[in-house]
């Protein structure tokens, strides 16, 4: 109901009473600048701009409506269209296989050729793109609201671009609701598609979205961020960007008494007063009644008895004798007899266990031969002059360049082959989520000043890539 109302006065209706009783230069919610870094936004559009510039994996930005998935997306544009080449695939090609083929024939022009189905023509726009990285220039394509989409559309586009050559072809990114990792028919287990989730704002997060903006059209941060306010906004926007815009205004304005959460707990004194009077009266009556009954169980209780010792007259001359009855007659002790306690005998010692014999040489032979057979087959590279293990990559000394990572050795190999004038290019071997995951290097250097003046003597395929120059010592 609150949102309602504060929707049907979007398009300036209350921006001027803000600015009429805050002095406002600006709207605060309409400023798209500064980017906001914190909630795991900048580690979610640093991770784009890496792996779309040489990465080997389809992208799944997800989280829920309002979260601004397209304000990262804009974002990622704005800051690497020098070196990517952006296609965002409008919501008219994504309604059949027929209008997406039409769409990526456009990008591609005479590149894919004509003849062929709508699905040939998908697989072959990939196996086309694969030729912009030979240019300097990789292509990223951008699919927002990709869950609207059909199902089967979407699998048709990571289908076609897992058939192309990985490292080079052009990248699509999936933005959406959570929902697109059952219809992309993601598991645990798929090391093909990164995913990206960006999760709501918490209060903190709020407060530093809103602070630089209101700072910037001129309000006061105290009156307009208090603690009850950010409470307020936080609690009905639900962390969401989207929503954080409409209701702010209204509790800026003082439209909203209270929260629905804060609402439940605090209930009005004629609400829950006269209940809870009645039920200490009850609770002090029953203590009362309790208290008086356990003085009346005391008062009637009685001792026991103590028991009466009778006497019995035996005989009429022999003078009373009296004896208790229930003291019984006395009999003679028996006599004390010495017992001897003889010592007990010591136990014998227990022999000692003989020793196992050791076991032959043939055993030992055939239990080695056994465990070397069951051992896994080390890896073979397919192109052993330019392989370096990683045990000795890392007893090298101080920065080095890496030019490519990914999961798939042909990755590497296209770069090696591609650039083995330079000399100092080598390829190794290592692991990431269990995978293996392949790293181009070039290079050996003292300093990280020449490694990055390195960089620039690189060819422009490569300084497109965004190479990374990093410690030796993090390969550890």
């Amino acid at each position: 109901m609150i949102e309602e109302s504060l929707s049907s006065l979007d398009g300036g209706g209350l921006f001027p009473r803000l600015q009429q009783r805050y002095g406002l230069r600006a709207n605060p919610l309409d400023m798209e600048t500064p980017f906001f870094p914190d909630a795991m936004r900048h580690h979610a559009l640093e991770t784009l701009r890496h792996l779309c510039g040489f990465g080997d994996m389809a992208l799944l930005l997800t989280g829920a409506t309002g979260s601004g998935k397209s304000r990262i997306l804009a974002e990622l544009v704005r800051s690497e269209s020098s070196r990517l080449d952006f296609h965002r695939i409008p919501a008219s090609a994504l309604t059949s296989t027929q209008a997406l083929a039409r769409d990526l024939k456009t990008v591609a022009r005479s590149g894919m050729g004509s003849d062929g189905s709508p699905q040939q023509l998908v697989y072959r726009f990939f196996k086309w793109s694969e030729s912009r990285v030979r240019k300097g220039q990789r292509m990223v394509l951008l699919i927002d609201d990709a869950d609207r989409a059909p199902e089967e559309l979407l699998r048709l586009v990571l289908a076609a671009y897992l058939a192309s050559e990985r490292g080079s072809s052009a990248v699509p990114v999936f933005s959406g609701s959570d929902t697109l990792v059952e219809m992309l028919a993601l598991d645990d287990a798929s090391t093909s598609v990164h995913q990206i989730h960006l999760r709501p704002l918490t209060q903190d997060e709020v407060l530093a979205y809103l602070e630089p903006r209101v700072h910037a059209a001129g309000g006061k941060a105290s009156e307009l961020l208090s603690p009850a306010r950010v409470a307020k906004i936080h609690a009905l926007s639900q962390g969401s960007f989207a929503r954080l815009k409409r209701v702010t205004p209204g509790v800026w304005l003082d439209m909203v008494a209270t929260s629905p959460s804060t609402r439940s707990q605090k209930l009005p004194w004629k609400q829950v007063g006269w209940p809870a009077f009645a039920l200490l009266l009850l609770a002090g009556s029953w203590w009362f009644v309790s208290r008086q009954y356990d003085e009346s169980i005391a008062e009637e209780s009685v001792k026991a008895p103590e028991p009466v010792r009778k006497s019995v007259t035996i005989g009429p001359e022999t003078g009373n004798v009296d004896r208790p009855l229930a003291e019984p007659l006395s009999e003679p002790e028996p006599p004390l007899t010495e017992v001897v306690m003889e010592p007990e005998p010591e136990p014998e010692p227990e022999p000692e266990p003989e020793p196992e014999p050791e076991p032959e040489a043939e055993t030992l032979a055939e239990t080695l031969a056994e465990a070397l057979a069951n051992a896994e087959p080390a890896f073979t590279p397919e192109n052993p002059e330019y392989f370096v293990p990683l045990e000795q990559v890392r007893t090298r000394e101080g920065w080095t360049i890496q030019l490519v990572a990914g999961n798939l050795e042909q990755t590497a190999l296209s770069i090696v082959e591609r650039h083995s004038q330079l000399g100092e290019i080598v390829y190794t071997l290592g692991e990431r989520q269990g995978q293996p995951w392949f790293m181009v290097f070039y290079g050996e250097f003292p300093t990280r000043e020449a490694a990055n003046e390195a960089v620039s003597d690189l060819p422009q395929e490569l300084v497109s890539r965004s190479p990374w120059v990093r410690s030796i010592d993090s390969l550890q």
